[in-house]
């Protein structure tokens, strides 16, 4: 059962807010009462997200390349001006990749910082807020990938990236514990969203026929974890289409 009255007046960041899993999870957490800032590459349609989550909600938007520290920096800037501290971070920016051979040095760095570094970061920048704050409900809700788990053919890099997520959230998790922050990692499987290499009628085929997952769904555990009780840690969460490409 999910409760998410527990979110009321939450100040929540959530990085890929423009993509399908930040957008869907914002709409819940502002359905729960929380104040949210998303944000999302100058590139992404932040504008667009905002529009159609706002109306009227507490909501704020604020376009950083987390790839780079002086976007982090300026992200938490923003957090500081807009929400006036922090209780939750979720991290649901990413990009994708390709194979290493067929990427050049700026690519696949590109990847790791995004998909790697901008955690770490961001992490880091939401401990100091909680910390300050003086809360015991602090969270940290990272979205990594089954993807360590399957190492499919021609995402080594990705892999990478996504493995070192895994093994700084389990870690991190253990440090955090006498604070009373609480860390899960959301490991899903393909998702329908537009960070696949596929228009968004091939997404909606493969959302039918149980090959990609509905952004809606990962929402839906994220939201699971946020809403537990603070005794109760979900480490955690893997969720994945009942036909999982695992090659």
């Amino acid at each position: 059962m999910i409760d998410a009255s527990i979110l009321a007046g939450r100040r929540v960041l959530i990085t890929g807010g423009a993509g399908g899993v930040g957008r869907a999870v914002a709409a819940r957490m502002i359905a729960a009462g929380a104040h949210i800032l998303i944000t999302d590459r100058p590139e992404a349609d932040l504008a667009g997200a905002a529009a159609e989550l706002g109306r009227g909600a507490p909501l704020h938007a604020f376009a950083a390349d987390l790839s780079t520290s002086a976007g982090s920096a300026a992200l938490f800037g923003a957090v500081d001006e807009k929400l006036g501290g922090l209780d939750m971070l979720i991290a649901c920016a990413g990009v994708g990749s390709g194979p290493l051979m067929e990427m050049d040095d700026a690519g696949w760095r590109y990847v790791l910082e995004s998909n790697l570094a901008s955690y770490v970061g961001c992490t880091r920048a939401a401990i100091e807020r909680i910390r300050a704050a003086g809360i015991d409900h602090g969270m940290i809700v990272l979205v990594g990938s089954i993807s360590v788990h399957i190492k499919a053919v021609g995402e080594s890099v990705y892999n990478a990236a996504k493995g070192g997520v895994a093994s700084f959230a389990e870690t991190l998790r253990k440090e955090l514990m006498p604070e009373r922050i609480r860390l899960t990692l959301i490991e899903p499987g393909a998702i329908g969203s537009a960070m696949q290499p596929y228009s968004a009628e091939e997404r909606s085929r493969f959302i039918e026929e149980f090959q990609m997952l509905p952004p809606a769904e990962v929402a839906d555990a994220i939201l699971y974890a946020a809403t537990r009780p603070r005794g109760v840690d979900v480490v955690t969460l893997r969720i994945e289409p009942l036909h999982q490409k695992i090659y």
